[in-house]
């Protein structure tokens, strides 16, 4: 599942680094039809367009898009494994590569997982971990959250539902087939959630993963979505709300990153506070665009052959 909305150049590119799995791509609403269109040339992979809608950043419309998506994956296709990525992603290793590792992970999901509160999610004028992101309701429009200036605009403070465990997540995972289909069912039986999700802060980083991990909302299957995020990322020290775009001196690091030992699930036990993610293969990367060819050739002739 590819989530999209410019540099068609790199998305076209990846869809060709993903030939032999199926790819769903959604190209967000306002991107001009010629972009799209370029996104989607021949390049050997099975690519089926998810209808595209518009989309922001922060608010629920991007999760939308993302449910929209795994839909259409779970009625086309018997995937056992659904991978969320952005345009901006690329594989570190080859197809087989990603297929023989998550045979090993069949029935269990890749999810960073961060219990709430979550200090990095703090603030200066509320260093509550983030539960100021889930415990005001946000204005929104059109599925869009409402900013003044660079500030979201919170209305009435509210509960959070009693059977959610909130945890601090990415935007990329790799669902087990089952839990993707189990996140949908939630939400449409559950109104309430739906309503509560819609107007909340960023929950594309936090929705799905919150959901998954609550027992009272999944039962067992809350104990096979394990906390890993199998994507290499560079973040800033100053202003580290987004990842950097990668560029050729960090080629080191990424070989660093996929030749590491791969994560055995069988072992993915203990509290989540207690395991680490560093140190183990990551399978893609993130952020990547046209203007770092060289460093994506370097990634297709010597990480993913």
């Amino acid at each position: 599942m590819v989530l999209a909305h410019a540099d068609a150049a790199q998305v076209r590119r990846l869809i060709g680094a993903l030939t032999g799995i199926e790819v769903f791509l959604h190209c967000d609403a306002k991107t001009p039809n010629r972009v799209f269109a370029a996104m989607t040339e021949p390049s050997g992979a099975c690519v089926h367009a998810v209808p595209r809608r518009r989309t922001s950043l922060s608010s629920w419309s991007l999760v939308a898009a993302e449910l929209a998506g795994i839909k259409m994956a779970l009625a086309q296709s018997r995937a056992e494994h659904i991978i969320v990525m952005s345009g901006s992603c690329y594989p570190l290793v080859s197809t087989e590569g990603i297929e023989d590792e998550l045979a090993g992970w069949r029935g269990r999901s890749r999810l960073e997982l961060n219990p709430l509160p979550y200090a990095p999610w703090g603030r200066r004028r509320a260093p509550d971990g983030g539960l100021w992101r889930f415990e005001h309701r946000f204005v929104t429009f059109r599925g869009q959250v409402v900013f003044l200036g660079d500030m979201p605009v919170p209305t009435i403070r509210r509960k959070v539902p009693t059977d959610l465990q909130l945890h601090a997540s990415s935007q990329w995972k790799i669902y087990a087939r089952e839990h993707a289909a189990t996140l949908l069912r939630v939400l449409d039986e559950r109104a309430d959630l739906l309503k509560f999700w819609r107007t909340t802060l960023i929950p594309d980083e936090s929705c799905a993963a919150s959901i998954l991990r609550s027992p009272a909302l999944v039962g067992t299957t809350a104990e096979s979505v394990c906390d890993d995020l199998p994507w290499y990322m560079e973040w800033p020290q100053v202003d580290p709300r987004h990842p950097r775009w990668l560029a050729d001196e960090h080629t080191p690091l990424l070989g660093e990153a996929r030749f590491a030992h791969p994560r055995d699930p069988l072992l993915d036990r203990g509290p989540i506070e207690d395991r680490s993610r560093d140190g183990h293969r990551k399978l893609f990367a993130r952020k990547l665009s046209s203007h770092a060819s060289s460093l994506v050739d370097m990634i297709d002739a010597e990480l993913r052959t």
